[in-house]
């Protein structure tokens, strides 16, 4: 999943990107978090250029589950129906 202009800090494992790690993409977004097989795996956060981030569950590159405890969320968000539309949009694929 290398992108022309990135920038991966970590190890490499039979060529792919594995472990804790931080990926650079050429827009300045960061991850920092857990890869495997060379995609998002495990507990990740993206850090956009503007200051906010996006703390989640990713499997094989997609997110599987948000973290409510992101300060993306806003109050609001925060809601138990809004935590229960979230938990039922992580286990749908």
């Amino acid at each position: 999943m290398e992108y022309t202009g990135s920038k991966f800090i970590g190890e490499y494992v039979d060529g792919r990107m594995e472990g804790k790690a931080e990926y650079i993409l050429p827009t300045e977004t960061r991850y920092v978090g857990e890869m495997k097989d060379g995609m998002f795996h495990g507990e990740g956060t993206l850090y956009f250029p503007n200051g906010s981030r996006y703390d989640a569950t990713w499997e094989k590159g997609k997110v599987v589950k948000i973290s409510v405890n992101s300060p993306i969320w806003t109050h609001l968000e925060k809601s138990l129906k809004a935590i229960m539309i979230v938990e039922m949009a992580s286990t749908t694929q």
